[in-house]
C-alpha cells in the first residue's frame, strides 16, 4: 500500500507554472515598454493574457480553500496551520506589492511631464534649426547664379564691350545665349542705353534676373532651371513645411491609462500567483505529515505492507519518512524473510558454482565470488544492490550473457539453460547458464542465475573426439600406405633401367612423387597419431623462469625480433616437465616470429607473475604481429587450424595437450591496435599436490 495522497480536490498546476506565468506577464510588460512599435499590435494579447492566468488562478484558489475548509471540518492534520499561514500571506504580499505600484505609477506620471516638456522644447529648437537652413539653401541658389551671370560678364568685357560696335557686341550675346551660358542677356553702357540683347526663342527663363555690372556696362541675365538647384531648393521647402506640420506631441492621457491597465493586470495577476505558490508549498509541506498519520492508523491496525512515497524536495521530513518506511519494511520481512532466505540457501547450497540473486526487480542481492573470478569482474561486490545492466556498462563484453538472462526474465521462464560463449580480456569461455524463479505461492520473489564455466569440459570433449579420429586414421590410412610404397619400389626397381629413356624419365617422376606423397601422409598420420597418444610426461621441481630464459636465448641473434621480459622475482619452483615446458615456449615463441609483419621489427613480451590469492602462476607471451583472426581465436587450439600454407596445424594442439598435463590451462587473445597474446596459468595448488 503506497500513500501518496494530497489536500486538493482537483491539482492545481506545479509552483514553477505560477512563476513561468509571473515572468511571461513581466517580461512582456518589459519588452513592449522597450519597443513602442510593438504595442498596437500587442498590448491587447498581454492585457486578455493577464485577466485569463488571473481567472484561472482565481478558479484554483477557490477549490483550494473549498477543499481547506472542508479538511479543516475533517480534523486532518496541517488544515488549521495552513488556515493560519493564508491569513498572513496577503498582508506579507499586498503591502509591498502595493508600495512598489504607487511608486511605479508616480514615477511614470513624473516621467511624462518632463518628457511633455522636452518635446515641446525640441519642436521650439528642430523649427528654429529648419528655418535657419531652409535660408542657407536658398543664398547657395542665389550664390550660384550670381557667379554665373560674373563669368559671362568677364566674357563680354574680353570683347571689349562696349567700345565695340552694337553689331559686334550682338553677335557675342547670340553666341552665348546659343551655348546655354544664359537663356536672355541684356547689355547696357555706363548710362544704361540697350547696347545689344539676346533671347533663346522657346525656352523658359527664369522671372528674376541677375546683374553683372562695371563702370563701362552692366549686363542682366536671365536662366534657365538647373534641375539640381531647383531640386534642392524644392525639397528644402518640402522638408521645412513637414517639419512644421510634423511636432511632436504626447498624449500622456492615454499612457497612464494603459500603464494602469496593463500593470494593474499584472500586479494582479503576480498576486495570485504569489498566493498559489504558497499554497501549493503549504500543501508540498503537510502532505508528508498527513501520509504519515495515515500509515500509522493502517499499522495500528494490523495492516504492515505500507510505504509512504519518499519525494527528494521534502528535505526536512526525508529522513523521519525513510525511518518510517524502513521500520514498515523490518515488519513486513520479519514475517516472509525467514521463508525468503531458506529458499535462497537452499539454491545457493544445491549449485558449487557462480550464483547471481536477484529480487523482483532484478536488483542483485547475492553475487559470489566465484562469479567474479569466472567474468574477470575486479569486486563483484560493489554491484549488490544494483541493476545487473550496471554490470554491463562497467564490462561490455558480458553483454551476451546478460542480455540472454533478461530476455528469460522479458518471457517469464520459470527455468531456462543455455551455453554461452564470452569473449574476455585475455581468453574465451564457454559457460552454462541456468536460472530460476523464486515463486512462493504464485508471487514471484527473484531470481537465481547459476553459471558454470564448461570450458575445460569441452575441450576435453574435441580432444577425446579427435583422439577416436586419430586412431581411426591410423588404422585406415596408415595401413594402405605400405603396400602402395613398396608397389613404387617395385616399378622403379623392374622398369626403370629396362625402358628407353623417355619412358624411364617418366617411370622415375611418377614413382618419386607416389614415394614422396606416401612419405608426407605417413608424416602426417604419425603427427596426429602422436597428438591423440601424448607421452607421459616426467615432472621435476623446477624454476620456471629459468626455462623461459633458457627458451629464450635461441632468439638472441634472430634478425627483427626482439624479446622483453619481465619476470617476477617471488615465483615458486614448480613441477613440470623441462623438455616438454620448454617445447611449450618454443613453439610459442616461434608462431610469434612467423607471425611477423613484412618491414617491420618484432617485439615480444613475456611476463610471468604470482597470483598468491589465486593460488596460480600466470605466464603471459604478447606480440605486436598481426595477431589470431577474429574467425578462429576461439578455435587455436584444435588440431589443423591454421592460415600457415606449410603448417600442419598441429603446434598450438600440442602446446595445449603439454600444458594439461601440468594441470594448466592456456588462452589466446588479441590485442590493440594488434599482436596477440597467449596466457598459461599453472596452479600452485596441483604442484603442491604433486611435491608431496
Amino acid at each position: 500500500m503506497l500513500l501518496n495522497q494530497a489536500f486538493s480536490i482537483r491539482e492545481a498546476p506545479r509552483a514553477l507554472f505560477w512563476i513561468g506565468v509571473f515572468l511571461i506577464s513581466f517580461f512582456g510588460m518589459f519588452y513592449l515598454g522597450l519597443n513602442a512599435e510593438l504595442i498596437e499590435e500587442w498590448y491587447l494579447l498581454l492585457v486578455g493574457f493577464n485577466v485569463l492566468m488571473s481567472l484561472v488562478a482565481i478558479y484554483y484558489i477557490a477549490l483550494s480553500m473549498r477543499k481547506l475548509k472542508q479538511n479543516t471540518q475533517e480534523g486532518v492534520i496541517g488544515s488549521r496551520f495552513t488556515w493560519s499561514f493564508i491569513k498572513i500571506v496577503p498582508v506579507l504580499v499586498l503591502l509591498p506589492v502595493l508600495s512598489f505600484y504607487l511608486f511605479s505609477f508616480g514615477s511614470i506620471r513624473d516621467n511624462l511631464q518632463i518628457a511633455e516638456s522636452q518635446f515641446d522644447e525640441f519642436n521650439l529648437k528642430v523649427g528654429g534649426e529648419v528655418d535657419e537652413l531652409y535660408r542657407n539653401t536658398n543664398n547657395v541658389a542665389i550664390k550660384y547664379y550670381e557667379d554665373r551671370t560674373r563669368n559671362i560678364g568677364k566674357l563680354i568685357n574680353y570683347f571689349d564691350a562696349p567700345r565695340a560696335s552694337a553689331e559686334k557686341m550682338q553677335t557675342v550675346l547670340n553666341l552665348l545665349t546659343s551655348d546655354l551660358w544664359a537663356c536672355d542677356l541684356e547689355l547696357y553702357d555706363n548710362v544704361m542705353n540697350l547696347v545689344a540683347s539676346s533671347k533663346l526663342a522657346e525656352t523658359n527663363c527664369m522671372r528674376d534676373g541677375y546683374t553683372a555690372s562695371t563702370d563701362e556696362f552692366t549686363l542682366t541675365a536671365h536662366f534657365s532651371s538647373d534641375i539640381s538647384i531647383d531640386s534642392l531648393t524644392s525639397r528644402m521647402t518640402r522638408f521645412r513645411d513637414a517639419a512644421k506640420d510634423a511636432e511632436l506631441s504626447l498624449n500622456s492621457s492615454i499612457i497612464k491609462t494603459r500603464f494602469m491597465i496593463d500593470f494593474t493586470s499584472t500586479i494582479l495577476l503576480s498576486v495570485l500567483s504569489a498566493l498559489l505558490v504558497v499554497l501549493r508549498m503549504i500543501d508540498q509541506l503537510m502532505k508528508p505529515m498527513h501520509n504519515l498519520s495515515i500509515a500509522t492508523r493502517e499499522i495500528s491496525s494490523g495492516n504492515y505492507d505500507v510505504e509512504i512515497e519518499q519525494d527528494p524536495k521534502h528535505r526536512d521530513m526525508h529522513d523521519l519518512i525513510g525511518h518510517f518506511n524502513e521500520m514498515s519494511k523490518r515488519i513486513k520481512l520479519s514475517r516472509e524473510g525467514l521463508d525468503t532466505h531458506n529458499l535462497y540457501l537452499e539454491t545457493i547450497l544445491k549449485y558449487s558454482f557462480g550464483v547471481i540473486a536477484l529480487n523482483k526487480d532484478k536488483k542483485i542481492q547475492l553475487i559470489n565470488p566465484v562469479v567474479g573470478k569466472m567474468l574477470q569482474i575486479d569486486d563483484e561486490s560493489i554491484f549488490n544492490g544494483q541493476s545487473y545492466d550496471a554490470i554491463v556498462d562497467a564490462y561490455p563484453n558480458l553483454n551476451p550473457l546478460f542480455s540472454y538472462i533478461e530476455d528469460q526474465i522479458m518471457i517469464d521462464s520459470m527455468e531456462w539453460s543455455h551455453e554461452i560463449e564470452l569473449t574476455l580480456n585475455d581468453r574465451v569461455r564457454l559457460l552454462y547458464c541456468q536460472g530460476s524463479v523464486l515463486d512462493i505461492e504464485n508471487r514471484s520473489l527473484g531470481y537465481v542465475i547459476i553459471i558454470n564455466d564448461i570450458s575445460k569440459l569441452n575441450r576435453a570433449q574435441k580432444k577425446a573426439a579427435w583422439g577416436e579420429v586419430a586412431v581411426r586414421m591410423a588404422h585406415e590410412i596408415k595401413n594402405p600406405l605400405t603396400p602402395i610404397l613398396l608397389s613404387a619400389q617395385r616399378l622403379r626397381n623392374l622398369f626403370l633401367e629396362k625402358l628407353e629413356k623417355k619412358d624411364t624419365a617418366i617411370i622415375d617422376k611418377t614413382t618419386q612423387t607416389i614415394i614422396d606423397q606416401v612419405a608426407s601422409m605417413d608424416s602426417m598420420v604419425s603427427a596426429f597419431a602422436n597428438y591423440a597418444n601424448t607421452p607421459e610426461i616426467q615432472k621435476t621441481l623446477t624454476s620456471l623462469n629459468t626455462l623461459i630464459n633458457k627458451s629464450v636465448s635461441l632468439y638472441d641473434n634472430h634478425d627483427g625480433v626482439r624479446v622483453n621480459l619481465n619476470l617476477s622475482g617471488d615465483l615458486p619452483k614448480l613441477k613440470l616437465d623441462q623438455d616438454a615446458f620448454s617445447r611449450v615456449l618454443i613453439n610459442l615463441i616461434k608462431n610469434a616470429t612467423e607471425a611477423k609483419q613484412e618491414k617491420t621489427k618484432l617485439n615480444i613480451n613475456i611476463k610471468s607473475a604470482f597470483k598468491e590469492k589465486e593460488g596460480l602462476v600466470q605466464l603471459t607471451i604478447t606480440d605486436d604481429g598481426k595477431g589470431f583472426p577474429k574467425d578462429i581465436i576461439d578455435q587455436v587450439f584444435e588440431p589443423y587450424i591454421t592460415t600457415k600454407e606449410k603448417s600442419g596445424g598441429l603446434g598450438l594442439a600440442i602446446v595445449q595437450n603439454i600444458i594439461e598435463q601440468h594441470d594448466g590451462q592456456i588462452y589466446a587473445s588479441n590485442v590493440k591496435p594488434h599482436g596477440a597474446r597467449v596466457t598459461i596459468e599453472l596452479s600452485i595448488i596441483e604442484n603442491s599436490k604433486g611435491t608431496k
